[in-house]
């Protein structure tokens, strides 16, 4: 049909181009002939029939049903067509369907595997619990076992207290008398003892400066080297006679009560013989020993640090005439029966002239070095040798009573051990140092056969070991150097100049001095940097110059040329390695001084201003010192006490590490702890979690920790913990970790040892050198160590084991590398009742004198009871620095601790002693009476001077200082009492003495009104008659006494403490409490309020939570809220409470929780204690998950918008400081 109708439209088509055609050629034939026109009018009829044919077939075709046929086939193919597009579609529709399908499908999946994980994970973490478990267990088997421990101890404690109570009880009385003039003849005794040592010691100083002058000449006298022998000879043995008596005759004055002066006097006296000490330690002269002489050295002061390390140097010269035999005895350090361990240095099959012996043992690493001179040169060999104990055993096992050092030789009675049993040394021998402490053979403990008249000091040769003898001078911080009459080198002029090279790594130090009355001139260290202070009489006082420049900072153990100008009178001028740094203006004044103080000075002119009282001794190197460009030989100088010459490169490193909590020191050398390593290292700490050692690689971590108490070694959580867990209590330990490819090994002073099998795995592959860290570190989880760490090492892979030295370390973060402070822990702020705790005194206000049976007057503590552990660590330490046995008082009127059992003697005889720091101008120090108080003794502050008063029945004795001491500063007081006679002495130079008669008669106190309440400050170290006070029963508003800087607010100390508020704020039914709190720790009660058993509010954090718990007498109910950046994280949180019946509110800073409890219809609103910080452990129901005291600041409490002042509350319990917190 198609090819029909294409046929039909091409015909038409031809049919329409000719009759088109046609026409044309019509029009054309009728112009020239009528015959063609007819025959195509002809053709044209035949056409037209034609063509109306073909129109009737068509018809007749479409009669038959074609057409509409082909239409219908038309229609079937469009619905065709539409029923292709449903059915695409149908198809679309379904591809989404099975899309979405498969996306469920997935989720499923999904949803699957984080139920996998999730079911992983608690099953981890109850096998994590059931492991906690095992070592709760373990731990309260331990607790129970170190109770029973501490029991006995408290027990034989006791029974020791009693025979020392019936061995006093024993005594015979009513010797007083006879005993006072004994001691005062001692005293006397002691004096011209004295005497006697400095007339010893001059001869002996003069001798040895004309020794050094005869040995470094080319040429000298050997007659008179030999009278300064002799003479020095008699010096050392005046001496050895004189100072065992001395101290001996010191210890028999001791044991008696101070009387009089004496104990300025023995001040004094100690003084003389620390500084005759000191010039025998520093006398640089060898002793000749003859094959049969020894001489017994004084031991080392610090024996816990010669355990752990150990390094002597040595001067040796062999007399080849005289020994016959190759081998010689040189030192033995040990046991006097040879029996433990043991240290010694002997020379077998050797022939060495004149050598330089440095042994140092580092743990079970040991390490000789020799060092052989040129004798025409100043060219040196140097060898060494090493070795390693055997054993896992690190420490020297030195007891202190049987411990001996002997050089040269032995006597017969000493026995050596084998390996030293060998002849008496003949020759030549100086000694250097002792663990960089520098000794001598004339700081002798006793010698044996030792001639030195007959056998004389060997001289050195003048070129060797010249780069250790340059013209340097050690400062060991105890010694200082004189210069009198400085203008005999040159004078004082228009340009003044004093210069001086010095090198240090300590914080603070005394470099120049000078001291003329009420004028004074310093320069120093404070802190590392460069500080300047000096008042030539200015009328404003003064001048001072401290900066922070980084110019000023010169503790980097390096050299630094510090120069001071003084020009025309009128203008300081400060250079620091030749480069100006700073200029100060001040007054037209001349220098008035003529003596100099180098590296520091004696006792009497640091106590001279309170400017110079807390100064220190320089510990460090002088190479030289300048007057106006004149060189002085300080050595040479009459007054200098304490140095010596040569400084060896030892005394620069730094060994010591201190850290506060917030610190830590990283090195980059290269170590491998996960394959073969070996570290040790000191500690000594009282917190119970610390990082010690830190490092990491990607994901791998290595690291030593306290945790709890226990020391413990985690390598790639592989963790070996020490059976011990108390290691945290302030004594020092020495701990080795090693790993090898067997096992992984703890041991801790050589006893606790702890091992885990070590698995092989494969060597980590060579990357980037990391960073290993001590004390903490900027990634860890675990907490930074707060403590001291010692003398540690580690094996590196670019040296050979040795102490690390910190100060080369690339990171120090808030460590200190001075000499570690010795913690002890604070005297126990104990609490007990008392019948008479608060007595108001008269004229005192009823706040704070109100002091009912129903206020509870402290916190009672067993100090048995093991403390709560925290969860989490808080950011800042739970106990600020401190100084050590100080007290800090005030903040509220009655801050006191008061004390029982006072001996019956003490109203007619005392002897006192405390020291003093305060800018109060009012305020009661001390106060004793009997019950009516018509009796008593007190010390007080009035308009700044110390006043000291009792009565003498109807007569009183006052002594008044006439200089004010309210300056901020450290001052001794002693004051003490016989019969009628008292004296009052400050500082041991300001002694006043009253006295009076009378007949025993009621006599009223009249202490000043202004003087009756709790003076501002801190006191330490009290004593009654040379011993602690330790009978204490209650203390109220006294904490340590906090060092560095503080902020308002009130401080909670760790020791525990509350305070309760006056009757004026009630928390009853309905109130508002708005307070903020800065935590130190992360559990402990901030409020309770005690209606009845059964009725109560508290509010406490719980591990970083705070939580408000509510008991309406039907039932407990509480709110709780976590802040984001937890609890105690270092910075202050804003904390409100509002409670409407039923309805309790918690805020924490931006957070909000609510709890709605049950009605109380009996509920009534009436008024109880509210107590702040803690509360007695009687009043805190069970229910509450933690009953310890807040340790923190607090500050703005206001309830229902009235600020509160805990200077007025009610009573101040315990260790709370009012008014003052230590900064973050």
């Amino acid at each position: 049909m198609d090819d029909m109708v294409q046929n039909v439209t091409e015909f038409h088509a031809a049919i329409d181009g000719a009759g088109k055609l046609l026409t044309d050629r019509t029009q054309n034939l009728s112009l020239a002939d009528r015959e063609l026109v007819q025959r195509a009018t002809d053709h044209a009829r035949e056409l037209q029939r034609l063509a109306d044919k073909l129109e009737l077939n068509l018809k007749h075709n479409g009669a038959n049903g074609y057409v509409q046929k082909a239409i219908d086939a038309s229609n079937v193919y469009d619905n065709i067509i539409k029923y292709i597009d449903e059915a695409n579609v149908t198809a679309l529709t379904t591809l989404d369907l099975s899309g979405r399908a498969e996306d469920a499908i997935s989720g499923i999946n999904t949803q699957r595997g984080f139920l996998k994980a999730q079911s992983d994970t608690f099953f981890t973490d109850s096998v994590s619990l059931h492991s906690e478990q095992i070592v709760v267990d373990s731990t309260v088997l331990d607790t129970a076992k170190y109770l029973e421990e501490t029991k006995e101890t408290m027990a034989d404690a006791k029974k020791r207290l009693t025979n020392v109570v019936n061995d006093v009880s024993a005594l015979e009385k009513g010797r007083t008398t006879q005993r006072l003039q004994f001691t005062q003849e001692v005293a006397e005794s002691t004096l011209n003892r004295s005497a006697e040592v400095l007339q010893g010691v001059n001869p002996m100083k003069e001798r040895v400066e004309e020794w050094s002058n005869n040995m470094n000449s080319d040429e000298y006298s050997a007659a008179a080297y030999d009278r300064a022998v002799i003479s020095a000879g008699e010096a050392v043995n005046n001496l050895s006679e004189l100072v065992p008596e001395l101290l001996d005759k010191l210890r028999v004055v001791e044991e008696k009560k101070p009387v009089n002066n004496v104990s300025t006097n023995i001040v004094r006296i100690r003084e003389l013989i620390a500084q005759a000490r000191s010039v025998a330690k520093k006398v640089q002269v060898s002793m000749k020993f003859n094959g049969q002489s020894a001489v017994e050295m004084q031991p080392h002061a610090n024996f816990e640090e010669l355990k752990t390390v150990t390094s002597l140097s040595l001067y040796v010269r062999v007399d080849h005439n005289k020994q016959p035999t190759q081998d010689h005895f040189i030192f033995y350090l040990g046991d006097r029966n040879g029996m433990k361990d043991y240290m010694g240095l002997a020379i077998k099959n050797d022939n060495l002239v004149y050598v330089y012996n440095l042994v140092e043992r580092l743990g079970k690493h040991g390490k000789v070095f020799l060092t052989v001179p040129s004798l025409s040169s100043t060219a040196e060999q140097k060898f060494i040798q090493k070795g390693v104990a055997h054993g896992t055993d690190s420490l020297f096992d030195l007891d202190h009573k049987n411990t001996v050092f002997y050089v040269g030789g032995v006597p017969p009675d000493v026995k050596l051990p084998a390996a030293l049993n060998l002849p008496a040394f003949v020759g030549c021998i100086e000694m250097g140092a002792m663990n960089n402490d520098v000794i001598s053979m004339y700081n002798f403990k006793q010698t044996h056969k030792m001639d030195v008249v007959a056998d004389s000091p060997c001289p050195r040769y003048k070129l060797a070991f010249s780069q250790s003898r340059v013209a340097s001078y050690m400062f060991d911080g105890a010694g200082y150097a004189l210069v009198n009459n400085i203008e005999r080198r040159g004078k004082f002029g228009i340009v003044t100049r004093f210069d001086i090279e010095v090198r240090t790594v300590a914080n603070n130090g005394v470099l120049l001095l000078m001291v003329n009355g009420d004028n004074f001139f310093l320069l120093e260290l404070r802190n590392g940097f460069l500080c300047l202070m000096y008042d030539f009489g200015f009328s404003s006082g003064p001048v001072v110059m401290e900066s922070k420049l980084a110019k000023l900072l010169i503790n980097d153990a390096r050299y630094h040329e510090v120069s001071i100008i003084y020009h025309h009178s009128k203008k300081i001028i400060l250079l620091v390695d030749r480069s100006h740094v700073k200029s100060l203006e001040n007054e037209k004044k001349t220098l008035p001084f003529s003596d100099i103080y180098i590296g520091g000075a004696p006792s009497s002119i640091l106590l001279s201003r309170p400017e110079l009282s807390s100064l220190l001794g320089l510990k460090g190197c002088v190479k030289g010192f300048q007057f106006q460009k004149k060189d002085f030989n300080l050595l040479e100088e009459p007054g200098t006490i304490g140095i010596s010459s040569g400084c060896p490169e030892e005394s620069f490193m730094s060994r010591k590490a201190n850290f506060i909590g917030d610190g830590f020191l990283g090195s980059s050398a290269k170590i491998s702890p996960f394959e073969t390593f070996e570290g040790g290292l000191n500690f000594r700490t009282r917190e119970p979690n610390g990082l010690l050692f830190y490092h990491n690689e990607g994901s791998d971590e290595f690291s030593i920790s306290l945790e709890n108490g226990a020391v413990v070694l985690n390598s790639r959580s592989t963790k070996v913990k020490s059976h011990k867990k108390h290691y945290n209590d302030g004594r020092t330990h020495f701990l080795v970790a090693s790993v090898t490819n067997q096992k992984y090994q703890l041991v801790i002073d050589d006893k606790d040892r702890q091992e885990k099998s070590h698995a092989a795995s494969s060597p980590s592959s060579t990357v980037a050198p990391k960073t290993f860290y001590f004390g903490g570190s900027p990634s860890s989880s675990i907490r930074n160590f707060t403590g001291c760490i010692s003398y540690a090492y580690i094996s590196r892979q670019d040296r050979d084991i040795e102490p690390e030295d910190f100060q080369r370390y690339s990171e120090n973060v808030q460590a200190s590398l001075q000499d570690c402070p010795v913690e002890r822990p604070p005297a126990a702020l104990h609490v007990k009742q008392s019948r008479n705790s608060s007595k108001s005194k008269q004229g005192h206000s009823r706040k704070v004198s109100r002091d009912k049976s129903s206020v509870p007057q402290g916190l009672k503590i067993d100090p048995l009871e093991p403390p709560e552990t925290e969860a989490t660590p808080c950011y800042l330490s739970q106990k600020p620095l401190a100084t050590h046995h100080a007290y800090h008082y005030g903040g509220t009127s009655n801050s006191r601790q008061e004390y029982t059992d006072i001996p019956e003697s003490f109203s007619e005889r005392s002897h006192f002693s405390l020291s003093l720091k305060t800018n109060s101008s009012f305020g009661l120090i001390f106060y004793v009476s009997d019950e009516a108080e018509d009796n008593y003794m007190a010390l007080f502050l009035a308009h700044g001077k110390l006043v000291y008063t009792f009565n003498m029945g109807s007569h009183k004795v006052k002594i008044k200082s006439q200089e004010k001491y309210n300056d901020g500063l450290w001052h001794n007081v002693i004051f003490t009492r016989d019969g009628n006679v008292g004296r009052l002495i400050i500082d041991g130079l300001k002694v006043l003495e009253d006295r009076t008669d009378g007949a025993n008669t009621t006599w009223h106190k009249n202490i000043q009104r202004s003087s009756v309440y709790s003076f501002t400050g801190c006191a330490r170290n009290a004593q009654l008659n040379g011993q602690w006070l330790s009978s204490m029963s209650q203390t109220f508003g006294v904490t340590p006494c906090f060092e560095g800087l503080s902020e308002p607010g009130s401080y909670f100390s760790e020791e525990g403490g509350y305070v309760v508020l006056d009757d004026s704020f009630n928390l009853g039914l309905k109130f508002e409490l708005v307070l903020e709190v800065r935590p130190r720790v992360a559990s402990g009660v901030l409020l309770h309020v005690y209606t009845a058993e059964e009725e109560y509010l508290s509010m406490f954090i719980h591990q970083g939570e705070v939580v408000v718990l509510v008991n309406n007498g039907i039932r407990e109910f509480s709110t709780r809220v976590s802040p984001r950046q937890g609890i105690c994280d270092g910075s202050w949180h804003r904390i409100t409470v509002i409670r409407d019946s039923n309805v309790v509110q918690l805020n924490v800073d931006s957070e909000v929780n609510h709890v709605v409890g049950p009605l109380s219809p009996q509920a009534v609103d009436i008024r109880t204690p509210v107590f702040i910080g803690g509360a007695p452990e009687s009043l805190i129901p069970q229910s509450l998950p933690t009953s310890r005291p807040y340790t923190g600041c607090m500050r703005n409490l206001a309830v229902n918008g009235i600020q509160v002042s805990f200077s007025k509350a009610a009573l101040v319990s315990g260790a709370v400081s009012v008014g003052s917190c230590p900064a973050a």
